[in-house]
This record gives C-alpha cells, sequence and structure tokens, in this order.
C-alpha cells in the first residue's frame, strides 16, 4: 500500500458535429489537475466492438458471480421510485417501455428500481423482450409527498421549489446510490447510468457549482464566496460526508451520469432539480436530457452515447489529502475536437477512506446481501450449494474464489490473505428475517509454491449450516478483509 490514489478519466472525444473521434492517442491528451501538468501512466482507447458473452460452463448446483458480458461500456437504467410523485413514476414506466419496445441493443443493459432499497429489476442482458417483461412486472410504491408548495396547490400554470422531495428521500437517494456505486465498481471500463426521475434533490458536487447567477465582479467583492455559501447552505451542511463519499464512489466506479428528467413538459417550475440534472451530468461526464415528452428519445441517445471513448490514468503530484474538491481539465492539441470528462474528485486521504470503509463494511455487505440486491462482483468466486441427504438437515456450500480478484500480501517471503465467506438464507417469500450463517476470517498464509497453485486455481472456503424443510433464496458472499472489496451471488436451494 502506498498513501496515494490512481486517478481514472474516461473521456469521450466528438467533432464538431457530434460524431466520435476515434483515432486519438495519449500524445494528444494534456491532463491538468488543479491548473498543474500531471503524467498519464496509462492509456487505453475504447471503440465500439461486439458485445461477447462469456463463456461459463458450470456444473449443476453451481453459481458464480463473474459478469456475463464483455463489452467497451455497460449501461444502467436507474427507475427513480423515491422522488417524484405517483404521475411521473407512471409516466417514466410508460416511458420506459416503450423504449425497449423499439430498441435493438448491441450494448447490455441493466434496469435497477431506486426505492427505500436498491433493487435490480434485471441483471444485464442484450435481451429486450426479456428486459420489458421485468419492467411491466415491476410495482413501484406509492408515496404520499407532503412537500407539494402552495404554488403549486393554487396556479394552473406553474409552481417553484424542489416539490417533490424531502429530507428522507435526500438520505434514501444518497444511500443506494452509495450501494449502486459499489456494484457497478466491480466491472471494468465506463458504465452510462440513466437516471429517470422527476426530482433530483440533492447536488452531488454542491462545491463547484456552475455560478451562472453571479458575475465576474460578484466573485471579487468582500464576503463569502458562492463555493462558500453553498457549502453553508442546506441541505449540503447536513449531508456534506455522505455527499462527498458518494460522489467518490461513483466517479471511482468509473460512473457517468445521465440524468432523464420524467416530470417532461408540465406545469410545475422545478428549475432547481433541473439545474441539479445539469450539474450531475457535466461533472461525472454525462448528459442531462430535459423539457422533452418522448423520454424514449433520451434513453437512447444516452445509451448510443459514450461507445466510444479513451481511459487516462495518473496518479496526482499533489499528495496533500485535504478531502478539498480538485478540478481536473483535459485537453487536446487536435483541432476541432470536443471533449468531455468528469471536471474533478474529493482529495480523500487514502488510508483515512481505507478506515472508514473498513468501519462501515458490516452495513454494506448487509445492504448487498439483501434478497433481492444486485450481485456485486468486485470480489469473483464459484459456489457449490450441496443439499442435505438422509435425515440430515445440514447444508454445505463451498466457494472457490479467484484469486486475482482478493489482495495478497508479501511479509516475511509468505503470502497473506484474509477473506470471510457468508451465506443467508431467506425462506419462501421471506425478504427480513433470513437464517445468516456469517462465517469468521479466513486467513491464508502460504509459502511461494502454494500461492503459484493458488494463483493457477482459486482460492477455497467453505461454510456448513442447517436449514429447516422448505425453498430458500441463498444470497452467497465474500469479503476480502485487507480491501474491503466485496462479491455477492443467488442460488435456489430446496431442503426436503
Amino acid at each position: 500500500r502506498s498513501n496515494t490514489r490512481l486517478v481514472i478519466l474516461d473521456v469521450v472525444a466528438s467533432d464538431k458535429e457530434g460524431r466520435p473521434v476515434g483515432d486519438l492517442t495519449a500524445d494528444d491528451f494534456t491532463v491538468l489537475d488543479e491548473k498543474q501538468p500531471q503524467k498519464i501512466s496509462d492509456f487505453t482507447a475504447h471503440h465500439l466492438e461486439p458485445t461477447t458473452v462469456a463463456a461459463q460452463r458450470l456444473a449443476p448446483g453451481v453459481v458464480s458471480n463473474a459478469p456475463q458480458f464483455k463489452a467497451s461500456s455497460l449501461n444502467v437504467v436507474l427507475f427513480d421510485a423515491v422522488n417524484g410523485d405517483f404521475g411521473a413514476h407512471a409516466y417514466a414506466k410508460d416511458e420506459l417501455l416503450k423504449f425497449l419496445a423499439s430498441a435493438k441493443l448491441d450494448r447490455p443493459i441493466a434496469v435497477f428500481a431506486l426505492q427505500s432499497r436498491l433493487q435490480m429489476l434485471h441483471d444485464f442482458t442484450t435481451d429486450t423482450e426479456t428486459l420489458r417483461a421485468a419492467v411491466e412486472k415491476y410495482k413501484f410504491p406509492v408515496v404520499v409527498q407532503t412537500t407539494q408548495s402552495m404554488e403549486s396547490r393554487i396556479s394552473a400554470f406553474g409552481s417553484r421549489g424542489d416539490y417533490h422531495s424531502d429530507d428522507r428521500s435526500i438520505r434514501t437517494t444518497l444511500n443506494q446510490l452509495n450501494v449502486l456505486a459499489k456494484v457497478l465498481g466491480g466491472y471494468p471500463g465506463r458504465k452510462n447510468l440513466i437516471w429517470l426521475s422527476e426530482s433530483f434533490p440533492v447536488d452531488l458536487f454542491p462545491d463547484i457549482m456552475t455560478q451562472t447567477s453571479k458575475s465576474i465582479a460578484d466573485q471579487s467583492a468582500p464576503g463569502p464566496s458562492v463555493k462558500e455559501t453553498i457549502q453553508n447552505e442546506m441541505p449540503f451542511t447536513d449531508y456534506a460526508a455522505l455527499i462527498k463519499k458518494v460522489s467518490d464512489a461513483l466517479m471511482n466506479a468509473q460512473v457517468a451520469v445521465y440524468p432523464v428528467d420524467a416530470g417532461a413538459l408540465g406545469k410545475d417550475d422545478h428549475l432547481a432539480a433541473q439545474q441539479t440534472m445539469n450539474d450531475i451530468a457535466a461533472r461525472t461526464g454525462g448528459r442531462a436530457f430535459m423539457n422533452r415528452n418522448d423520454l424514449a428519445a433520451s434513453m437512447r441517445t444516452s445509451v448510443e452515447d459514450g461507445s466510444t471513448y479513451y481511459t487516462l490514468e495518473y496518479y496526482p503530484t499533489n499528495k496533500k489529502w485535504d478531502g478539498k474538491f480538485r478540478t481536473i481539465a483535459v485537453k487536446t492539441g487536435r483541432p476541432g475536437v470536443r471533449l468531455r470528462y468528469r471536471e474533478g474528485y474529493y482529495a480523500m486521504d487514502p488510508e483515512k477512506l481505507r478506515k472508514q470503509e473498513s468501519e462501515r463494511v458490516g452495513e454494506d455487505f448487509s445492504r448487498l446481501l439483501q434478497r433481492d440486491a444486485p450481485a456485486a462482483t468486485a470480489v469473483r468466486f464459484q459456489a457449490g450449494v450441496v443439499a442435505p441427504s438422509g435425515k440430515s438437515r445440514k447444508v454445505t456450500v463451498n466457494f472457490a474464489i479467484d484469486p486475482h480478484t482478493i489482495a495478497f500480501e508479501n511479509r516475511d517471503g509468505l503470502e497473506h490473505a484474509k477473506v470471510v465467506c457468508t451465506v443467508w438464507a431467506y425462506k419462501g417469500n421471506d425478504t427480513e428475517h433470513p437464517t445468516r450463517s456469517d462465517g469468521d476470517t479466513v486467513t491464508a498464509t502460504v509459502n511461494p509454491e502454494i500461492y503459484r497453485k493458488i494463483m493457477a486455481k482459486y482460492l477455497p472456503c467453505k461454510r456448513d449450516f442447517d436449514l429447516k424443510p422448505g425453498t430458500y433464496t441463498l444470497k452467497l458472499g465474500v469479503i476480502d478483509r485487507t480491501t474491503n472489496l466485496m462479491g455477492t451471488a443467488t442460488a435456489m436451494l430446496t431442503v426436503p
């Protein structure tokens, strides 16, 4: 370990007509961190290539959390059932179904629902019929909003304010976005997050908000700056630490946000939410779509965007980790080329971050082990489930962990790794009271010869526990205790 961090930038390059530019090299780019030139340590060009399906031949009773698809970029639709009202949710769902009915997918899409807990409606696939069936089946919860303004009630033409968000919505949104970032962080490459919502309750990057309402003269005037004023106002003061955590997680996971305003063209004036949409899109390298009734067209454009891009990596020369936001600028010497990329990161202390992650690892892992939680793939494994036989009620789960996804530390000529394997069993339709089999930390301390054998095969881990007769949904999980990276998978089991 070293007290530094790697900054990963995905850069979309286009010409004046908006067509992708795919022939740039590392020498065509200059990266500035707080206006200081940085050395590009790694450079990769990504072009639109046919999506391939990973070949996995699994024995009966064996499951895997390895990603099924390999593509240059992935697309995620986030159906927001927390922010906004019933009418916007219904309209957004209809438009999502309309998009899936007409789309011809050459890259995989996953669909998630943002509610009190993040719910995966369907994993990554290019099968639009399967996605459409999953969305049709989904019934979003009815939320009674109490924050509607008086102007919205009395006016037939317009209202102002963030009228469909409250304190609970903000906290729920941030917590579930953090879960989604952890899930998507296990997939390589760029992820386009199409956030389908009527109300975007909080800016994820308030301390670099575009200062369109202030002139240059205002900025030089005595008193607090716009940046300072924003950070001293609600809701940033209440959620400052959580906002930074979520923003950093999304950026580290290479997520570009594409907000789509589900409110479309209506009587309500929600300029604050639209400003937030623009800011989130600009800061992450995505695009915002608003004031349009054809939401399906907006989603189609979002999916097509960013298929050709470049990944630039660098280690910041400034090692002062003060938690403040640092701006990034990427320039190219190629005339007529426009660049889109995330505009910065929070300079969080890497050691402090690791400590915070260790303190919260139990909470984060518990979220990923919920019955309807999506699979996490940062730590990859296969697992074989052995059902009870005879009069025994003993269930055995044998984990085979991919050693390339966990961290081995070399000390005293030996290789050391620490993992935890866990199984939660949900009986029938129960989603709240699993039978838990939480394992202790398994420590592997091996010599170079055994280490080579493990790297050529897998690292084993095993869980045994008893279950009463019934049908169960098993959530299988692995944590690397060195890095706190996680992997989860789902298996079905019937105990006679």
